[in-house]
């Protein structure tokens, strides 16, 4: 008898137990790994980069299959309403946890889409804030149908993880979307959103097989569009990212190649400093280097003294270039702005500073040779 009572006891504690027969399973779950999204003929187009993660399993097992890659595409009048359209397509239930990127057209950013998506981004539980921020000029299902290297998972790719490559060779800092926030929704702010172009450099098999690669930098500024500006143009703007970790330089005499140069340990500072009613700024950059090519027999010195020369030139050609196209390249207003916000409240003029050829007063440049090629180095 007792142990028949022992038994219904249990059995009426089991079932105040909630366990987990309402969860999903998660291979009933579709994952989006990158959101696209762009304007055309007066509709918000957006579209999702889906991986089968069954395939990241069987390469670590040892087994050997190319992964798929899915892009799905809604479009509708604002940001929310073309993903609500989308969902009719989709035979599972999405899960917006794992978004790793958010990817921006041109003509989305011209459009000022930038807005209704931070909107939605802020609403739904589900987003995150440390997802990269990227732009593109390539259509955006180009760029997410794109293949990755040596059959490694778009996890590990130019979009999904550019700051492995970056910590290699700091050129085009990446951006988190947090980041990308503070800038938006500050005065004074100028938003250095980089941008992805699609190389045909690779092959694979004597086929052609495009590549994903950071192109340059769009420029937002007071929460607009300004212009894009080209990796070639944007050599300076490394010296002054507090990220840059490893960025090469090169020692010309015209067209000729005299010694490359690695530069790290890259310390800067940007003073302002107003009189009579003008901004302007005065530039300090510290740095080591290290040699892993050298053609000529220079004195340490003077290889020290040609680097800082060629650093301060690449300074001054970014910010003049921005000058022409009127961004603030460099982020100059901004140090006013948290420096000197009084100043700033006087000086600024929609939302920016005027700033002009004279306004970086100096720039001070020094470079420490540590290591590489010392026997061709007195």
């Amino acid at each position: 008898m007792k142990f028949t009572q022992n038994i219904l006891v249990i059995l009426l504690l089991s079932l105040l137990l909630t366990g987990c027969w309402g969860a999903k399973e998660i291979e009933h779950m579709i994952y989006v790994n990158s959101v696209g999204v762009d304007y055309r003929n007066g509709k918000v187009i957006i579209y999702l980069q889906m991986i089968n993660f069954s395939g990241i399993a069987k390469k670590e097992s040892g087994q050997s299959q190319r992964q798929k890659t899915y892009v799905a595409k809604g479009e509708g009048y604002s940001f929310d309403a073309a993903i609500f359209n989308l969902y009719s397509s989709i035979p599972q239930k999405i899960a917006w946890s794992h978004v790793k990127t958010i990817v921006f057209s041109e003509k989305a950013l011209k459009r000022g889409v930038v807005n209704e998506v931070l909107d939605v981004w802020d609403r739904y539980y589900e987003f995150r804030y440390t997802v990269w921020t990227m732009a593109t000029k390539e259509p955006i299902e180009e760029v997410f149908n794109t293949p990755s290297t040596a059959e490694l998972s778009v996890l590990y790719s130019q979009l999904n993880s550019p700051l492995n490559p970056y910590t290699q060779s700091s050129e085009i800092a990446p951006l988190y979307l947090y980041e990308f926030i503070r800038k938006w929704n500050e005065d004074g702010q100028t938003v250095p959103l980089p941008y992805l172009t699609i190389v045909r450099d690779w092959t694979e098999n004597k086929k052609i097989s495009p590549k994903l690669k950071p192109g340059g930098i769009c420029f937002l500024e007071n929460k607009q569009f300004k212009r894009c500006l080209a990796r070639r143009y944007l050599l300076g703007l490394r010296w002054l990212e507090k990220k840059t970790e490893r960025t090469p330089i090169e020692i010309k005499e015209k067209q000729s190649v005299r010694a490359i140069l690695v530069m790290n340990k890259i310390k800067s500072s940007i003073k302002p400093k107003v009189t009579a009613g003008k901004a302007t700024f005065n530039i300090k950059i510290s740095m080591q280097a290290t040699i892993p090519e050298i053609k000529e027999h220079f004195k340490e010195k003077e290889l020290e003294k040609l680097a800082a020369r060629e650093v301060k030139k690449q300074i001054m050609g970014t910010y003049l270039k921005g000058l022409e196209l009127g961004v603030d390249v460099l982020g100059l207003s901004e140090t006013i702005y948290r420096d000197k916000p009084n100043e700033w409240n006087r000086l600024e003029e929609g939302g920016k500073l005027p700033l002009d050829k004279s306004s970086i007063a100096s720039i001070d440049v020094k470079v420490k040779l540590i290591s590489g090629g010392i026997s061709k180095v007195k």
